[in-house]
């Protein structure tokens, strides 16, 4: 049987980026708080950090929103990570 996914919209507020969709695994019964995606900054490898901002159609769609760019990777090498709260 195929893993339910939901569509997460991934939203940048100065506007200065197009908003990404992605089709992501549904892993828990709430959306999770925090979405990493992997980047590049200045040439080094990073994660942009989105907050769930709004989950009214969960588990069909989920909204986030950018907060920051951080050095590091994505865990497993994925290209998003979803990172669950203890609530989740």
């Amino acid at each position: 049987m195929d893993q339910p996914t939901f569509l997460a919209l991934l939203l940048f507020p100065d506007e200065t980026r197009e908003p990404v969709s992605i089709l992501l695994p549904v892993v828990s019964a709430r959306p999770a708080v925090l979405l990493h995606a992997s980047t590049t900054f200045e040439g080094v490898q990073a994660v942009d950090v989105f907050r769930l901002a709004d989950a009214s159609s969960w588990p069909e769609a989920a909204a986030y929103l950018y907060e920051k760019t951080v050095p590091g990777t994505v865990r497993d090498a994925s290209t998003v990570e979803q990172v669950l709260t203890p609530d989740d």
